[in-house]
């Protein structure tokens, strides 16, 4: 199932997509719901973020190309993005006054689907609904030099998330790719991860109690590219779809 969050003639719905058409939901994908007649092509609407988080979180250092030499870390690395930075499909990333080096971060995204708290690792993809495809967008000398992240991965228009959420996938078969104007920067299996889906849901779950539609990145490969006002970034699974952003000064 695909599901796609939009809006049309002033009204913010969710629907499932079929084709270049999405039929608009009674209610959210979260819930139980029906589909009405009510029906749109996709060129008709605005593509919004999949979801409206109560909580965004991020893996840090997930993928051994992403490492490097440095060493692996021995248990999941957790963080939280701000809710108010996630944007949808073809908003623009806001490069803040004197951020320094702004780097892109395509990442494969898990939606929540079900209240979740102290879940096992067997049990952890039950309380997932879906995914989505993620920019964990980066200011270097701010993560460097900040005690905490807050701004260097939590400003304003840091955390793009589309364009849809689609069920009934294996991730371990999601092949994520990462593009700067046209030029493929990033591409990864989440094979590669180092702590896969299950693991780092059950592992969050244990301390911070995780609520339909929050949003968990699991990490970002390779060498992640520089942004600059001007750029264009696309973040693509296949399975999901094309992730696009410009990158603006404020």
């Amino acid at each position: 199932m695909k599901f796609a969050r939009y809006e049309a003639h002033g009204e913010i719905a969710y629907g499932v997509v079929e084709g270049d058409t999405v039929h608009q939901l009674t209610t959210t994908p979260f819930e139980s719901y029906q589909v009405t007649d009510h029906i749109h092509t996709l060129d008709q609407v605005r593509l919004l973020a999949p979801v409206v988080p109560q909580k965004v979180m991020a893996i840090a250092l997930n993928y051994p190309s992403h490492i490097a030499t440095r060493p692996p870390p021995e248990r999941p690395e957790p963080f939280f993005k701000n809710p108010s930075a996630v944007i949808g499909p073809d908003e623009a990333i806001v490069v803040p006054p004197g951020a320094g080096k702004l780097d892109a971060e395509g990442e494969l995204v898990v939606v929540i689907g079900r209240r979740a708290k102290r879940v096992s690792v067997e049990q952890a993809l039950d309380y997932v609904l879906g995914y989505t495809c993620g920019n964990d967008v980066s200011v270097r000398p701010w993560q460097q030099d900040d005690l905490q992240w807050w701004r260097a991965k939590g400003s304003d228009t840091f955390a793009p998330l589309g364009p849809f959420l689609v069920t009934d996938l294996d991730p371990a078969k999601l092949q994520i790719r990462t593009r700067l104007n046209g030029e493929e920067k990033q591409a990864a299996s989440a094979t590669e991860l180092l702590f896969d889906i299950p693991t780092i849901v059950s592992f969050i779950t244990q301390a911070v109690t995780l609520e339909p539609g929050d949003v968990i990145y699991t990490g970002t490969p390779g060498v992640p590219p520089e942004l600059h006002p001007g750029d264009v970034v696309e973040v693509e699974v296949k399975e999901i779809g094309v992730l696009r952003n410009p990158v603006r000064a404020e």
